[in-house]
């Protein structure tokens, strides 16, 4: 009897290149492919170098995704005297993808081990920053940071720096319980709907951390694989956990 192919793992994110999640998939023996469910575009950079201008004010910025670095790289790419002015300050983050590219600009990146929203708030009180921090949030941002950080008294100002739109042009293959669907946003969710590829109950789901998992229940979705760290690996052990093995 030849051997049953591994289940087929949908990345509900853009490439990289590499991408990390399609390699440590890999090794772990899955088939796996992105498809972007988001686009973005970026309409604050006059205001957010009038925000970076201000370099006495804010001693340092708080950001939970990539996007919002790449609207601060947009700036630099204008103003260089203000990327050299930032190099060292420290950014409070969530995850290891957006601690990378905010470390490419130069910054100290700070909590990318907290994992989600409500730990990053907590973490940056304890951190004692010193000053009023610049949030640097996107259009569809939830309201747990901002939230906590109130709660625990530390200042921010807050600017929306990018603006999420859904994709009209996502295909997800036909249900199946052997298929993973991996979501990275609550916006993946809606995305997918929109593509009416199906009852997302008719897929093995999965999510790459809390929030997400809370948004896949909130549309009825039992049994989500939640990934411990929003990373390649805590996705992997999330998969191999539900499905029972590695090589399940």
């Amino acid at each position: 009897m030849s051997e049953r192919p591994p289940p087929e793992v949908i990345l509900l994110r853009s490439a990289s290149d590499p991408d990390p999640y399609l390699q440590a998939l890999s090794d772990a023996g899955r088939r796996a492919e992105c498809r972007p469910v988001l686009a973005f575009s970026f309409p604050a950079d006059t205001a957010l170098r009038e925000y970076l201008e201000r370099t006495d004010h804010y001693p340092g910025l708080v950001a939970t995704s990539p996007r919002a670095a790449r609207a601060v790289r947009r700036v630099f790419d204008e103003a260089g005297a203000l990327h050299a002015a930032w190099t060292g300050r420290p950014v409070y983050v969530v995850g290891p993808k957006t601690a990378s590219r905010f470390e490419a600009l130069g910054f100290e990146a700070r909590g990318a081990e907290t994992g989600d929203a409500a730990q990053l708030a907590a973490f940056i009180a304890d951190d004692a920053p010193g000053g009023r921090l610049l949030f640097l949030s996107g259009s569809r941002r939830r309201d747990t940071l901002p939230d906590g950080l109130r709660a625990a008294e530390v200042a921010f100002d807050e600017l929306v720096v990018y603006e999420t739109h859904l994709r009209s042009d996502l295909r997800v293959p036909p249900p199946s319980r052997r298929r993973w669907l991996v979501f990275f946003s609550p916006s993946g969710i809606e995305a997918v709907q929109r593509a009416e590829a199906g009852p997302l109950s008719g897929y093995s789901c999965a999510a790459i951390g809390p929030t997400t998992a809370e948004a896949l229940r909130d549309v009825g979705v039992e049994g989500v694989a939640v990934a411990h760290t929003p990373s390649p690996d805590g996705l992997v052990r999330a998969l191999e956990h539900a499905s029972g093995s590695p090589d399940a």
